[in-house]
């Protein structure tokens, strides 16, 4: 086995010394000065970052006064070496450490493998006797025919015998011949089975690695004892993210919403009754100071997706908004995806048993908003195993008080959104993330929420209420084209109707858009506003209105184009 010399300094974090690590090589190990002292080691705590987590091990293990040798099991198999810190209860010195993978170690199998491991022993026991059903069906059918051919050559036969012979051979190779065809087809259904259950299991094992890491220490004790050693470390190989769930059960009372986060880890070993922290910050980000260059403009696809996320894979500033943002981008925070369905993992709390929706917690998560990130301290012991799947948390919910009211596009969109306005949500310490949304009791899809926003109020979309009815319609009356010399100009007239089906008055800003010219040679009016609010540098048109239950508003809109008449104009 080759072992990774630790490169760097090794923190000793109670002994007197700090010491370089240098390689040692195994055969370097003497029996004949009492071999190698190998214990095991005991996760205690998991402190669990947005990419990576710092994990804490104890162990104990008996010195003899002088020179020691000491391989502690049970760690990690994917560490970062510069990162790893021992400390112990006695002036013990570290002279070096070395790292491995325990690849001999033996694979402990998953309840989910095991499971599917004795299902596919007994679907290939049952096509075994199948199998042997068929054989000796096709045995029976040969010997069949050779005895019908023996008794062709027979002479002497009465006509009352051949035809008793002829029946029995068709009724037995009936028999036969249906007997094989259920036995092929039984046979082809648990082969497919089998193959089935080979893939299943092979993805879980791949999962499911339980090649766990130890760390070889040279040690120098000044006296003989117990010692307890404490051992941290960080490793890749786990990490967190946020998402949410926001319930508005009516749109008179606060918006509640459930932080959650999604744990996953793969570092080779089960984690068993940890004290976990979630933490927002990323380790390992670089220790130099950052130096400005050259920013260069260029043109993006706002619709493109890698152009909603960083280098780290996380959410930009303001490129997630709802597609009703396109007039002014006033709605920001969220982006309805209901195509999306919410799923759900299981987690284990204090031996429980596996739950199908996400754990709430309640009280058992403190929240602490240190100066660089923000930390959720988990109270209650977790099972998190070593299999790469997404686990649910529920870190804390609020009520949040919000003012809900209803936004409209009909030029864009024919549906009517509802949007809640939260303020002081800095407190809230919300990262981007995805967002159930349940409204009223019904699951209406998923978002994306992007606290990253300098405004003092955020704008949540909540999804669609197609008890909101809004239609635009064009008025052919009032529309016309007439041609003046070598110009022609139009008339538009749109009349918007929106009516509140709900059992409670309602807030609706509606909104639509005339357009605004950028040459010469097109000359844009504004006829008919019906009373909106007109922006005239981009053409937006606003109506901020209050429908009581049942009440139903028109509105109009109208404006001309002037442009010469043999050219084509995007309106």
């Amino acid at each position: 086995m080759l072992l990774a010399a630790v490169a760097g300094f090794i923190t000793l974090v109670a002994g007197p010394l700090t010491t370089t690590a240098t390689p040692i090589s195994r055969h370097s190990i003497n029996p004949e000065n009492g071999g190698v002292n190998s214990v095991s080691s005991t996760l205690r705590s998991a402190t669990i970052y947005r990419v990576g987590a710092e994990l804490v091990h104890t162990a104990k293990a008996s010195l003899r006064q002088g020179n020691n040798e000491l391989v502690i099991d049970d760690i990690s198999n994917n560490v970062d070496i510069n990162s790893i810190q021992i400390g112990s209860t006695g002036h013990v010195t570290v002279l070096s450490v070395e790292f491995s993978k325990e690849y001999t170690k033996p694979e402990t199998l998953s309840p989910l493998t095991r499971k599917w491991r004795d299902s596919l022993e007994t679907v290939q026991r049952e096509l075994e006797k199948v199998n042997v059903l068929i054989h000796a069906d096709m045995d029976l059918l040969d010997l069949l025919t050779s005895n019908k051919k023996l008794g062709g050559t027979q002479s002497g036969l009465s006509v009352a015998e051949l035809v008793k012979m002829m029946d029995y051979y068709k009724q037995k190779s009936l028999e036969l011949n249906a007997e094989l065809a259920a036995g092929n087809t039984k046979a082809g259904r648990l082969k497919e089975t089998v193959g089935k259950l080979e893939a299943q299991i092979e993805e879980e094992e791949k999962k499911n690695t339980k090649t766990s890491g130890r760390l070889l220490l040279q040690l120098l004790s000044p006296q003989a004892g117990e010692v307890e050693f404490t051992i941290s470390y960080l490793t890749p190989t786990a990490w967190w993210s946020p998402s949410y769930d926001l319930r508005v059960d009516n749109i008179t009372e606060p918006l509640k919403l459930a932080y959650k986060a999604k744990l996953m880890q793969t570092s080779g070993i089960d984690w068993k009754q940890v004290k976990l922290t979630l933490s927002t910050s990323i380790p390992n980000q670089g220790g130099n100071a950052p130096i400005l260059k050259t920013w260069f403009l260029h043109y993006v696809d706002p619709f493109t997706p890698s152009a909603a996320y960083n280098s780290n894979g996380f959410f930009k500033s303001n490129t997630l908004q709802s597609p009703l943002a396109a007039l002014d981008g006033r709605v920001q925070g969220m982006q309805l995806n209901e195509s999306v369905v919410a799923g759900y993992g299981s987690v284990k709390i204090r031996g429980q048993a596996t739950m199908d929706k996400a754990s709430p917690l309640g009280d058992y998560v403190s929240v602490n908003d240190n100066a660089m990130n923000v930390t959720f301290d988990i109270d209650v012991p977790y099972d998190v195993p070593t299999n790469g799947k997404e686990q649910n948390v529920v870190l804390k919910e609020y009520t949040v008080p919000s003012t809900y009211q209803y936004y409209a596009v009909p030029r864009i969109d024919k549906d009517a959104y509802l949007l809640g306005e939260i303020p002081d949500w800095e407190k809230l310490n919300l990262l981007p993330g995805e967002a159930n949304l349940i409204f009223e009791g019904t699951y209406i899809g998923q978002s994306v929420i992007d606290p990253a926003s300098i405004q003092d109020t955020m704008n949540l979309t909540l999804g669609r209420d197609k008890r909101v009815v809004v239609r635009r319609e064009k008025v052919v009356d009032y529309s016309s084209v007439k041609f003046l010399g070598n110009n022609k100009k139009q008339t538009f007239t749109y009349e918007i109707t929106v009516k509140n089906n709900k059992k409670e008055k309602i807030q609706l800003l509606l909104k639509d858009q005339y357009p605004i010219s950028t040459s010469k040679d097109i000359e844009g009016e504004l006829l008919d506003s019906s009373g909106a609010e007109v922006n005239t540098e981009t053409g937006v048109l606003t109506w901020k209105l209050q429908l009581a239950p049942g009440e139903s508003k028109k509105f109009r809109l109208s404006y001309s184009l002037k442009c010469p008449k043999d050219k084509v104009v995007n309106y």
